[in-house]
């Protein structure tokens, strides 16, 4: 038997009678029992039967010809069957077991499409199938000629190919579309499975593109783990599509210094990343929020929070009334938040520089190695307000811009539960109204609020085994995932299903290897810088 993996090639082969054991066109004669020919089902899903000894996939693409019409559909089901009742399978009949053309499997597959002419352009185009192939069609593997209308369908954002079982169709490039980014993506698979890959392979396109003036939208990675600052800085022909930040004390040349000044943070920031705090230290935050305006309030020249953490701003709370011993507790705690931060916190800021590039377009990567889990989210939470902030100044002045916001480990704020950040909430319920998407990157689905994960209408679904992880995904998605429940059960490392709104059916896909995706770039043709100066990257004039 022949067996195949993920390098495979889907190659035409129309003239050629089929004999291997994929399933694929069988010689039928007068004599002989019909195989591969529809026998039932309806609009959405077909039956076929294949010989005992012939091997399909899950996940594979077969076409159904019927007279002026394709009809693709994929294998969701392979099943025993026979033309014998009861126990046929236990009873011996003489020294074998039945007739062989008694016996075979029958393939259940779902419409994936069809291709038909569409006459208000004059030409073929994948379609939504509204009908049903005769009964008794031919069914045969799908060769590339009929595939390759899918790749009319894909976006700008190329991540891999096509997949068909366990195949790759390289004549049809899997690719996103930068139209529907902030509306927000999901990326789900447990440990091992491609989630870092397919984030590097999809940002290296982005790199590409924004390098190109292709772009329609900025990406903000930020990388807890350091593993992206080496890996994205490898891409030489368009590197400038990227900007670096990082949070190092020496930095890389080519890299820029992340600071945050204190004058960045707000009380109402403070109050986002103190979860546990009171009413009545809440309320004195709340009472920051505008008591800072006052023009007696700062007087000393200092920022809010040193005014506060040298006694002067606590005095001018103390005269207002406020509570001794919440005012107290809450300057402990903004001083322990602080505490350690020096090597980021600065009088400079870094922010405005970085919402700059993200409205260009590019791709900024904000490399934070061997911080804490929470100083991640503190600064991200801080980027995230500032970034929707101006994106909906752009928004009211008629300047849409878009871009997309990468959260690792995604549960942690977006849970809906105690540990959530509010902030976050808001970008995933309201975001997309000014331009600003989140891509939530998550081993467990199931931990985030489920009328959140409901907004996210492109998703990234890699192997995942847990049912309850599966089931939030079914629930959530735009398009129905509950026919490739058993295929997203045995999707092998690099392989997906992606549901986005631009494709009207899910995508089974294998993602590209990043470190051959970057030899094909840096192979390509190099385009031309421009004739400005580049700056010294490493210098950040805002």
């Amino acid at each position: 038997m022949s067996t195949f993996n993920s390098s495979d090639d889907l190659t035409p082969d129309r003239d050629a009678v089929r004999d291997d054991n994929l399933g694929s066109e069988q010689v039928i004669d007068a004599n002989s029992t019909v195989f591969n020919r529809i026998i039932s089902k309806n609009v959405h899903e077909y039956h076929f039967i294949i010989p005992n000894d012939k091997r399909v996939e899950l996940g594979q693409i077969f076409s159904i010809e019927d007279d002026e019409i394709t009809f693709l559909a994929r294998v969701t089901d392979i099943q025993h069957e026979s033309n014998y009742s009861g126990k046929w399978d236990t009873t011996l009949k003489g020294t074998e077991f039945y007739d062989k053309d008694q016996y075979f499997n029958k393939v259940v597959a779902e419409s994936f499409g069809c291709v038909m002419l569409d006459e208000k352009i004059g030409k073929k185009k994948i379609k939504k199938s509204k009908t049903i192939p005769k009964k008794f069609s031919n069914v045969k593997d799908a060769n590339q000629d009929e595939l390759k209308f899918l790749a009319d369908e894909m976006g700008d954002i190329e991540v891999g190919y096509l997949r068909s079982g366990s195949r790759k169709v390289k004549d049809v490039p899997v690719a996103l579309d930068s139209r529907v980014m902030d509306h927000h993506m999901g990326v789900f698979a447990t440990t091992g499975m491609g989630k870092s890959n397919f984030m590097k392979v999809f940002a290296a396109t982005c790199i590409k593109n924004s390098t190109l003036g292709d772009a329609n939208f900025g990406l903000l990675i930020v990388d807890p783990h350091g593993e992206y600052l080496n890996n994205l800085r490898r891409i030489k022909n368009y590197s400038e599509g990227l900007v670096c930040y990082s949070t190092e004390q020496k930095v890389p040349s080519g890299v820029i210094k992340l600071t945050i000044s204190k004058e960045d943070l707000k009380p109402e920031d403070i109050k986002v990343l103190l979860p546990d705090l009171s009413d009545a230290q809440k309320e004195i935050l709340e009472a920051l929020n505008w008591l800072v305006e006052e023009s007696d309030w700062l007087s000393n020249g200092e920022g809010w929070i040193d005014n506060l953490l040298d006694g002067s701003g606590v005095t001018n709370l103390r005269a207002r009334n406020y509570n001794q011993r919440a005012i107290e507790a809450l300057v402990r705690k903004i001083r322990n938040l602080i505490k350690g931060k020096k090597s980021w916190l600065d009088v400079h800021s870094s922010i405005q520089g970085i919402i700059k590039r993200l409205s260009e377009n590019k791709v900024v990567l904000i490399d934070m190695p061997m911080m804490s889990e929470w100083d991640e989210l503190f600064l991200l939470s801080i980027l995230s307000k500032e970034i929707l902030d101006k994106y909906k100044e752009y928004a009211s002045n008629n300047e849409r811009k878009r871009c997309l916001i990468t959260i690792e480990e995604a549960q942690r704020v977006l849970g809906g539960g105690d540990g959530s950040i509010a902030r976050f909430e808001t970008i995933a319920r309201e975001g997309r109204k000014f331009g600003v998407g989140l891509c939530a990157i998550t081993q467990q689905p199931k931990l985030i609020d489920k009328q959140l994960l409901s907004q996210f209408n492109t998703l990234v679904v890699m192997g995942l085994a847990d049912r309850n992880d599966r089931d939030r995904l079914e629930e959530s998605a735009k398009q129905d995932l509950k026919s490739m429940d058993v295929e997203i059960q045995t999707l092998e490392k690099g392989e997906a299903i992606i549901s986005t709104l631009s494709v009207p059916f899910p995508i089974p896909t294998v993602i590209h290897l990043y470190e051959e995706y970057v030899d094909r770039l840096n192979s390509e043709k190099a385009p031309q810088r421009s004739l400005v100066e580049d700056l010294d990257s490493s210098f950040e004039p805002d």
